[in-house]
């Protein structure tokens, strides 16, 4: 499945809630600075600038056009 992929330079992420039954966050990597945020739609407006969420791409993990993004936007 191909899903959005996000850096959360907060290390914060949009969480379940009752009104929206669809699990949206599918998978996050969880590191010291920042979180790579798996996600089946796009992120609104809000949860960007509430989470600080930094799109990487539209597609699976291992593709090379999401791995340059997420490691161009790692704050180490």
């Amino acid at each position: 499945m191909r899903n959005y992929w996000y850096v959360s330079l907060s290390n914060r992420y949009p969480q379940p809630n009752d009104n929206d039954p669809i699990r949206v966050v599918q998978s996050v990597q969880i590191k010291k600075k920042y979180s790579i945020i798996e996600m089946v739609r796009e992120a609104t407006p809000k949860e960007v600038d509430k989470y600080k969420l930094v799109y990487c791409g539209h597609g699976f993990f291992d593709e090379a056009n999401i791995q340059n993004n997420i490691n161009k936007n790692l704050r180490d």
